[in-house]
C-alpha cells in the first residue's frame, strides 16, 4: 500500500494563494493588452482622419496605459511622428530627437550587458527601436527643419542617415559577439544577416533638393547619381524605376516645386509560435506551416545542447507584417488645376523588412537559449506542484498542484512572449514629383485615390514658390 506523506495546511493555502495570485495577474495582463490595443485604434482612427491634434491629445491623455517604463522610445517616435503631420515642428523635432538618443543608449547597454540581456526576455528591456525608426526619424527631422527654413539642420540629419546605413551591420556583430562570448550554455553563435540596403534614394532627393536651391548644381548632380545607385544596385528594394528625371538637375525656365507625399503605415508585428522539444543533449525547434491539410510541423533548426530528453514547450518570436495602402493613385493640383502625379519614391515598408532581417537571427538564439533554460526550470515546478499536491493527500492540495501546475505553464508561456513592441506612425511608401513653376503662391492639394475614388484630399494651403528656397512641401495619408 502506498505511504502518503503528510503536508501542512499552511502548505496548501500557501500554494493555492499562490496560484491564485499568478492567475490573476495573468487576467490582470490580458485586460491591459485588451484596453491598449482599443486605445491604439482609436488614435489610428484619428490619425486616419487627418485630425492629428485630435491623436496626440489621446495619445498624452492616455500615456501611462500605453506605454510602461521600458516603451520611451516608443513614446517618443509615436509623438514626434504625429506632431510631425500635425505641423508641430519644433516639438516634433525635440520628441524624434529624444527617441533617437534613447535608441543609442538602449543599444549601447545591450552591449555592456550582454551576459544579463541573454537569459532576459526582450519585453523585460527597455525597447531600443527597429533600425527603420532609427533610420527614418532623420528624414522626417529633415524635412521639420526645411519646413522651419534651415537647410543646414536638416544637411545633418540626412548626413546621419548615410552614418547609420554605414554601420548597420558593423553594430550587429558586435552584439553578437558580446552575446557569443557571453554564452555559458553551448548554444549555436548568433550570426547576423547581411543588409542590402546601404543608400536611401529618399535622402538622396533631399540632399538633391537642398543642393539646387543653393545653386551647386555640382553637388545635386552627385546626390542624383547616387539616387539613381539606389535603384540600379539595390533592385530588390528598388523595383521600380525612379520618379525624379534627370531634369531635376537642369536649368529651367522656371522654380521646381517638390512634393513628397506618403502614404500608408508602417509594418506591425505578430508572433509567430515555435516548440522546442529536447532529446538527450540536443534541442529541436519545431515551426509548424499551414497548408490545405491544416498544421504540419517541420524541424526548424537542431543543434547541441547540455539538456535531459523528453522536453516539451514553446516560445514565441516576432515577425514582421506589412500593412500597405490602398492608395493607387497621387495627384497634385495647383489653384485647382492638375500638374499630374508623384511616383514611388521609395517602398519604407519593404526596407522595414529588410532591415529587421538583420538582427532575426540574434533574436532567434538568444530566444531558443532563454526558452530552453526557463522551460526546463518551468516544467520542474510543475511537476513539483503536482507531486506536492498528490502528497498532501487532500482534494484541495491535489487541485491547487493540478492548478499550479498548469498555471506555471501559462506564466512560461507568458513570459516567453514575442516582443511586439513598434511604432506605429511611420509612412509604408514615400512618392515624389516635380513641376517647374513661375513665382509666385499657389494652393498646393494633394489627392490620394483609390480604387473607388478619392481617398483624401490634403489642403496644404498657400506656398509660396521663390528662388533660393527648396520649394518643397510634403503630404501624408494614413491608410
Amino acid at each position: 500500500m502506498p505511504v502518503v506523506r503528510s503536508v501542512p495546511a499552511a502548505s496548501v493555502f500557501r500554494m493555492t494563494r499562490a496560484t491564485l495570485l499568478l492567475l490573476g495577474l495573468l487576467i490582470c495582463f490580458t485586460a491591459c493588452t485588451t484596453t491598449r490595443n482599443t486605445l491604439f485604434l482609436e488614435i489610428d482612427s484619428s490619425a486616419q482622419r487627418g485630425d492629428f491634434d485630435g491623436a496626440i491629445n489621446l495619445l498624452e491623455e492616455n500615456e501611462r496605459t500605453l506605454y510602461t517604463d521600458r516603451d520611451g522610445v516608443l513614446l517618443h517616435l509615436d509623438r514626434g511622428m504625429l506632431l510631425h503631420f500635425a505641423g508641430r515642428h519644433r516639438e516634433s523635432v525635440l520628441e524624434l530627437q529624444e527617441a533617437e538618443r534613447l535608441i543609442e543608449e538602449y543599444f549601447t547597454l545591450q552591449l555592456r550587458q550582454a551576459a544579463t540581456s541573454l537569459l532576459l526576455n526582450d519585453t523585460a528591456m527597455n525597447y531600443a527601436g527597429e533600425d527603420f525608426e532609427d533610420i527614418y526619424l532623420n528624414v522626417f527631422n529633415a524635412l521639420s527643419f526645411l519646413a522651419m527654413d534651415d537647410p543646414q539642420a536638416a544637411f545633418v540629419e540626412i548626413r546621419r542617415i548615410d552614418n547609420k546605413l554605414n554601420l548597420l551591420e558593423t553594430k550587429y556583430r558586435s552584439l553578437a559577439a558580446g552575446f557569443a562570448s557571453a554564452d555559458q550554455f553551448g548554444a549555436p553563435p548568433p550570426d547576423p544577416g547581411d543588409t542590402r540596403f546601404y543608400n536611401s534614394a529618399l535622402a538622396r532627393y533631399l540632399s538633391l533638393v537642398i543642393y539646387r536651391s543653393e545653386g551647386n548644381r555640382d553637388s545635386a548632380r552627385i546626390s542624383f547619381e547616387q539616387m539613381e545607385n539606389a535603384f540600379a544596385e539595390q533592385r530588390t528594394l528598388y523595383p521600380h524605376s525612379n520618379p525624379i528625371s534627370s531634369k531635376s538637375i537642369e536649368p529651367t525656365d522656371g522654380i521646381p516645386l517638390s512634393v513628397i507625399a506618403f502614404s500608408g503605415r508602417s509594418p506591425i508585428k505578430r508572433a509567430s509560435t515555435l516548440r522546442i522539444r529536447t532529446e538527450r543533449n540536443r534541442v529541436i525547434v519545431i515551426v509548424s506551416q499551414e497548408d490545405d491539410l491544416g498544421l504540419i510541423p517541420s524541424t526548424y533548426l537542431s543543434f547541441e545542447f547540455p539538456v535531459e530528453a523528453g522536453y516539451n514547450f514553446r516560445f514565441e518570436l516576432p515577425r514582421m507584417e506589412m500593412r500597405g495602402s490602398e492608395v493607387t493613385r497621387i495627384r497634385v493640383l495647383a489653384n485647382g488645376q492638375e500638374l499630374g502625379d508623384v511616383g514611388l519614391l521609395e517602398d519604407m515598408q519593404r526596407i522595414a523588412y529588410e532591415t529587421f532581417q538583420v538582427s532575426r537571427p540574434i533574436v532567434f538564439v538568444r530566444s531558443v537559449v532563454r526558452a530552453t533554460l526557463k522551460g526546463i526550470a518551468g516544467q520542474r515546478a510543475g511537476r513539483a506542484m503536482e507531486e506536492a499536491g498528490v502528497a498532501s493527500g487532500s482534494a484541495i492540495g491535489w487541485l491547487a498542484g493540478a492548478i499550479g501546475s498548469i498555471a506555471t505553464d501559462i506564466a512560461l508561456d507568458q513570459s516567453e512572449q514575442a516582443d511586439l513592441r513598434i511604432s506605429r506612425f511611420f509612412p509604408a511608401f514615400a512618392h515624389a514629383g516635380e513641376w517647374a513653376l513661375a513665382p509666385g503662391t499657389y494652393r498646393i492639394e494633394v489627392e490620394y485615390l483609390g480604387p473607388r475614388g478619392l481617398l483624401w484630399r490634403d489642403d496644404l494651403g498657400d506656398v509660396h514658390i521663390r528662388p533660393g528656397s527648396p520649394n518643397l512641401v510634403s503630404s501624408f495619408f494614413n491608410g
